[in-house]
C-alpha cells in the first residue's frame, strides 16, 4: 500500500498531458500561457475570489517573463502552468494530467524519494520508510535538504490546487514521491533532520530507491478503502462503501460516465439494499472515506433508497456561460455513444439562451425516493478528510435534507464549492487546463465555503492502530444508539 494512490492513478490516468517530447518554442509557450490566463479570465466562475486580480495580473508577468528566455521542455511547462493555476487556491483550477516528465521518468528503476509521509495538526509523519534503515514510521520530519517543514512543504505545494493548506495535504497523501520529484527532481540521496518518539533529533542520509523496491518497505498498513463492498457488520448494521461515484474501468474520460456501467453499479447498490432489509439491517454505514468523488447521477441511486423527500445536491447551480463551457458541454455530446444525456442537452440550451459571460442559474432537478421497497433504517455517512467532491456532496444531502447523521472526521474539501468542471485545450503544447464553470450551494443554501463538518467526531487513523479504528468506533456509536 506504500503509493498505491500514485501507482493506481497513474494506471487508471483518464486525462491527457503533453506528449509532445520536443522543446516549445518561447513564441508558442508564450502564446499558450496567453491563452490560458485569457480563457480563465473568461469561462471561470470567480478566478479572483481568492488572489485579487492584480496579484494574478503580477504572476501572469513573471510567468511570461520567465518563458521569454528560450525553448522550455514539456515538462517545466507542464509544471510552471500548474504554478500559476495553482495561485487561484481553488481545487478545481488545474493543469490536468502527471508532469510528462516524470510519466517519461517513471520505470521499475526509477530513483524515488524513499519515504511516505503525512501532514496531520502540523506534523510532518513518517509512514513508510526503507526495511533496514534508521528511519521508522512514527519519526517525525523537522527539515528537508536544510530547509524547515514550512519552506519545503511551500515548496511542494506550490504544485497543488487547492482551497486550503489542509486540503492540498490531503492531497498529496499518497502522492509523496510525485511531489518530491517535481520539486527536486531525480537525485541519488536526501539530507533529512528527524525526531523520534522521545523528542530526539538527528540528521540523516538516505539513499533514494528504486520504484519498484518500495513495496518492500516498512510502514503502516492502511486500511484499503479503494473498491465496492456492501455486507452486514453485526446482525443490525449493515455496511456499504460505494467506491468512487464513476466508471473506475474506464479508459478514457468519455467511458467514465457510460450508461452501462452505471446500469451495472445501480444493479449492484439495489441488490445490496434488497439484502440489507431481507436481513434485517436496522441501521445503514454509508462508507465514503478516501473517495474522490464523481457525478450525482451515480450517487442518486444510492440515496434514494433511503431518501422519504425529494432531494437534490445543491440548492442553487450558478454557472459562468462562456465560449469554453460550451464547446466543452458540445464535446461531451458529440462523445455521448447513445446520444446526449438529457442534462447535457439541458445545458446546450442554456448555454443558447444566455451571452457569453453572463452567469444563469440552471435548475437542478430532483432526485427522488426509489418506488417500492426502500431502506428506512437509521443512516450514518462515515466522511474522513480525504472524501472530496462528490463523495462530500452526498454527506451534505444526509445532513441537510435530515437523511440522517455525518459521522467521522471533517473533510477537508468544502460543500459549497467552485466546481462542474470543463476544460479547454492550449493551442500548441495540448496541454489541458481545467476551471469550475459553476457555484455549487449546498443543500441548505449556505454560501460560506467552508469544509462538511460530522455531526459526531470519531477518532482518525494513527500509527500502530490495528484494523479499521473509524469504523470500529463507529459501529460502537451506533450501538450505543440503540439501532
Amino acid at each position: 500500500m506504500v503509493r498505491s494512490l500514485l501507482l493506481g492513478a497513474l494506471a487508471a490516468a483518464l486525462l491527457p498531458t503533453c506528449q509532445a517530447q520536443e522543446l516549445i518554442s518561447a513564441s508558442d509557450a508564450q502564446e499558450d500561457a496567453r491563452a490560458l490566463y485569457e480563457g480563465l479570465q473568461a469561462a471561470h466562475y470567480d478566478l479572483y475570489v481568492n488572489t485579487p486580480k492584480p496579484v494574478f495580473d503580477q504572476y501572469y508577468q513573471e510567468l511570461q517573463d520567465r518563458l521569454d528566455d528560450g525553448p522550455i521542455t514539456p515538462s517545466a511547462f507542464h509544471a510552471a502552468l500548474q504554478r500559476f493555476a495553482a495561485h487561484a487556491h481553488i481545487a478545481h483550477t488545474r493543469i490536468e494530467g502527471f508532469n510528462p516528465g516524470f510519466l517519461d521518468y517513471m520505470s521499475d528503476e526509477a530513483l524515488v524519494f524513499p519515504l511516505g509521509f503525512e501532514v496531520r495538526e502540523g506534523e510532518v509523519i513518517i509512514t513508510q520508510a526503507p526495511t533496514g534503515s534508521s528511519v521508522r514510521p512514527g519519526d517525525r520530519i523537522m527539515m528537508l535538504e536544510g530547509a524547515s517543514n514550512a519552506d519545503w512543504l511551500a515548496r511542494l505545494t506550490r504544485n497543488i490546487s487547492a482551497d486550503t493548506p489542509a486540503l492540498a495535504y490531503s492531497q498529496m497523501q499518497g502522492m509523496e514521491l510525485y511531489y518530491i520529484w517535481l520539486e527536486y527532481g531525480p537525485r541519488p540521496r536526501f539530507t533529512l533532520e528527524l525526531e523520534d518518539a522521545a523528542g530526539v533529533r538527528r540528521q540523516v542520509e538516505l539513499d533514494a530507491v528504486p520504484m519498484a523496491a518500495l513495496s518492500d518497505g516498512e510502514g503502516v498498513e492502511r486500511i484499503d478503502l479503494s473498491g465496492r463492498d456492501a455486507r452486514m457488520l453485526t446482525g443490525d448494521i449493515a455496511y456499504l462503501r460505494p467506491g468512487p461515484f464513476y466508471n473506475t474501468a474506464a479508459q478514457t474520460p468519455q467511458e467514465a460516465y457510460d450508461p452501462e456501467a452505471l446500469a451495472a453499479y445501480t444493479a449492484f447498490i439495489d441488490d445490496a439494499f434488497e439484502d440489507f432489509i431481507d436481513q434485517g439491517a436496522q441501521a445503514l454505514i454509508l462508507d465514503v472515506r478516501d473517495n474522490p468523488g464523481g457525478d450525482n447521477s451515480w450517487s442518486d441511486p444510492v440515496i434514494s433508497w433511503f431518501a422519504d423527500r425529494p432531494f437534490r445536491f445543491a440548492s442553487e447551480f450558478r454557472i459562468r456561460v462562456s465560449e469554453q463551457t460550451t464547446a466543452s458541454n458540445q464535446a461531451r455530446i458529440d462523445a455521448a455513444p447513445g446520444g446526449p444525456s438529457s442534462t447535457s442537452q439541458m445545458l446546450a440550451d442554456l448555454y443558447d439562451s444566455a451571452p457569453n459571460g453572463e452567469t444563469v442559474s440552471f435548475e437542478l432537478p430532483y432526485a427522488h425516493p426509489r418506488e417500492g421497497r426502500r431502506f428506512d433504517g437509521a443512516v450514518y455517512a462515515l466522511v474522513d478528510r480525504r472524501s472530496f467532491s462528490n463523495a462530500v456532496s452526498v454527506g451534505a444531502i444526509v445532513q441537510d435534507y435530515g437523511f440522517g447523521a455525518v459521522i467521522g472526521e471533517a473533510s477537508t474539501d468544502m460543500t459549497t464549492t467552485l466546481g462542474a468542471m470543463e476544460q479547454f485545450t492550449l493551442p500548441h503544447s495540448g496541454i489541458v487546463a481545467g476551471y469550475p464553470k459553476a457555484l455549487i450551494i449546498r443543500p441548505n443554501g449556505d454560501t460560506h465555503t467552508h469544509p462538511l463538518e460530522p455531526d459526531v467526531r470519531l477518532p482518525g487513523p494513527r500509527l500502530g492502530d490495528q484494523g479499521d479504528v473509524m469504523l470500529d468506533a463507529a459501529i460502537a456509536h451506533i450501538e450505543r444508539q440503540g439501532r
